[in-house]
């Protein structure tokens, strides 16, 4: 059987069609899911009868096992145990704007990215789509809120697991799913140079994130080894393909590394990367894990490399901090968790 919450709009009709009901149907069973929260077919209160009675037989109510949070006044952070007892890390961020929630899109994650701790966990397996919805059905409905922005960033690499992050996408911004805007919506990639083309050809208009984290293929080959496979030029060109066929800005981040990626002469080589292009810079304070040795840069250096930004006429903002006092490095709830199993 499958997780009910797994059901895009364009499977819902090619489902009620071949089972012998009109598409339009597909419409109630969103209704109930999403917009009145059944969370069982003796919820579903919008939906045919018969077919409510035709859908329990191929389809599941999924729950969800928070094993653990950790909150603060600003920020949530949740540990998810799978049904397979895998486990993934979501991020409750309380803002003035309102309520944003970073997801996982995969149980750990094979990028090894150097300062990311993640990545020093080799992937299990991708989500599926159900298990990208419930993260924010759970959230939503334990913590009686709506949330406003969805970053794609949590564990894994989103473009590795396309399939199911398109699938997640078409139920997060269809009007009887989870409704929201898809300007609201960001996914974050490491540089899987393909998948930016096919994300920027693909219907839809939610933003694209890339974690850079250098100017340079030598100092991003040492962070990121993606970098060896998709060089720097390459990827700033995807990226700005994507700015211009989706008319939107593309947002680099940049996590600030002490005497590694944080110089002036960097700062330069950064700005003349991004000419003219639509490209954004978020500079990261880096939020550091107890298994690496980086550190983070000082407040003269990250001010140094913003104001030779800011003279370049480069878009530059320093990201809010989240979630540093809850050992919110990425995966460290995970990680720890983990070990602590295996003693």
């Amino acid at each position: 059987m499958t997780s009910i919450y797994s059901l895009t709009p364009i499977k819902a009709a090619e489902y009620l069609l071949s089972s012998g009901f009109k598409a339009s149907q597909a419409d109630n069973i969103f209704k109930d899911i999403y917009a009145f929260g059944a969370c069982s077919f003796d919820e579903m209160k919008y939906t045919a009868r018969e077919l409510v009675s035709a859908l329990s037989k191929d389809f599941y109510f999924e729950k969800f096992i928070c094993e653990e949070i950790c909150d603060s006044e600003s920020t949530a952070k949740y540990l998810f145990k799978l049904s397979d007892g895998n486990y993934i890390e979501t991020v409750l961020m309380r803002q003035e704007f309102g309520n944003a929630l970073c997801i996982s899109t995969q149980s750990g994650c094979n990028m090894g990215c150097k300062f990311c701790c993640s990545g020093k966990l080799k992937k299990l397996r991708d989500l599926t789509i159900s298990e990208m919805i419930m993260q924010v059905l759970y959230i939503e409905r334990t913590e009686k809120i709506k949330i406003s922005n969805i970053t794609v960033m949590g564990i894994g690499e989103p473009f590795d697991n396309y399939e199911n992050l398109c699938g997640f996408l078409d139920i997060a911004t269809y009007g009887h799913g989870l409704g929201m805007g898809a300007k609201h919506i960001t996914v974050s990639t490491c540089g899987l140079i393909p998948k930016i083309y096919e994300f920027a050809d693909r219907d839809n208009n939610c933003n694209l994130a890339i974690s850079l984290h250098a100017p340079d293929n030598e100092t991003r080959n040492t962070l990121m080894p993606v970098n060896q496979k998709y060089p720097i030029e390459e990827l700033i060109k995807a990226a700005k393909y994507f700015s211009g066929k989706r008319n939107r800005k593309v947002l680099l981040e940049y996590i600030m590394l002490e005497g590694i990626n944080d110089s002036k002469e960097q700062a330069e080589k950064l700005a003349e990367l991004i000419g003219d292009s639509r490209l954004f810079v978020n500079l990261i304070p880096y939020n550091p894990s107890r298994e690496d040795d980086f550190r983070r840069s000082n407040e003269e250096s990250i001010r140094a490399f913003y104001d030779v930004l800011k003279k370049k006429n480069v878009g530059v903002t320093r990201r809010r901090e989240f979630g540093g006092e809850l050992n919110a490095a990425c995966g460290q709830l995970r990680s720890d968790r983990i070990k602590k199993e295996e003693v």
